[in-house]
């Protein structure tokens, strides 16, 4: 491995364990703000955040990008990943709705062949299943302890495979602080436009949760950026899933909540497929 290499490894894992913290001051504000609310708060704070830096990077080139209906598509995807993510924290741990949420390379998979035209085997399409399987013990259908809000992770996990996806066919339109750029200009304004509806003010250390909430986003993602232009994305992808211990840890400290067994065990399947379908694709 070269030294670029493991500078952009150190990165990534940096980035993946900070993220989580994100996610806990969402889920510490859903307990009294409106998961609109507080998806707007996410990118607004982001947004107005990272134009200082991008103009100081790019100028006004920061906006010159091509293909703005799907850069527009790929925004709201994660606009509506965000969302139902924030929704599913009202009732589900962290690492739960994390481990969900990870079954969006496996969904990739799956939704790949039809949208982008790539070929699958047989091998992929049953580390798809089974990491499928996985998710299903943390959500458990059926039984005493199922959560619907344990479904807005799910479709989380859809959304942001279809804003994967989208990133494969723009690759080349622009840099990762353009889009950073582009998914925060569009979550702010949709966003803006139904907070008349279901504003409540915040208070007091809600207006710090929020700064902190957009900031840890910032530069946890910043990191991500970093490591991508240090290492190849093939190499740092196994590394994602370290955001699931991650979420453990910010579940423990802020919540005292820690995943059952069913959960471990559904944490393990889908990690465990996950790098498996990684492997195939370097094969």
């Amino acid at each position: 491995m070269t030294t670029h290499h493991t500078k952009g490894v150190v990165l990534m894992l940096t980035g993946v364990l900070i993220v989580p913290w994100l996610d806990g001051f969402a889920k510490l504000l859903g307990q009294t703000l409106p998961v609109l609310e507080v998806a707007w708060a996410r990118f607004a704070v982001q947004f107005v955040l990272i134009l200082p830096l991008a103009w100081y990077r790019l100028g006004r080139k920061m906006l010159n990008l091509g293909q703005w209906k799907l850069q527009i598509i790929r925004g709201t995807l994660l606009v509506l990943a965000s969302t139902f993510f924030f929704a599913s924290l009202r009732t589900m741990e962290i690492a739960d709705a994390i481990t969900v949420f990870f079954i969006h390379p496996l969904l990739t998979v799956v939704i790949a062949p039809i949208l982008l035209g790539e070929k699958v085997g047989f091998q992929r399409w049953l580390a798809a299943l089974v990491g499928f399987s996985g998710a299903l013990m943390v959500i458990r259908p059926g039984m005493e302890h199922f959560d619907w809000n344990s479904l807005y992770a799910l479709a989380t996990g859809f959304c942001f495979s279809g804003y994967v996806m989208l990133g494969r066919r723009l690759a080349g339109e622009g840099s990762p602080l353009q889009a950073l750029v582009v998914t925060g200009l569009v979550g702010t304004l949709t966003m803006s436009v139904v907070q008349p509806g279901v504003w409540i003010t915040p208070q007091g250390i809600e207006f710090i949760w929020m700064g902190a909430m957009g900031s840890i986003g910032l530069i946890g993602h910043y990191f991500i950026i970093k490591a991508l232009e240090n290492a190849p994305a093939s190499r740092l992808a196994p590394i994602g899933y370290f955001e699931i211990i991650g979420s453990i840890l910010v579940g423990y400290l802020i919540f005292r909540e820690l995943p059952n067994l069913y959960s471990l065990f559904g944490i393990f399947i889908i990690i465990g497929s996950g790098i498996y379908t990684y492997k195939i694709n370097n094969i």
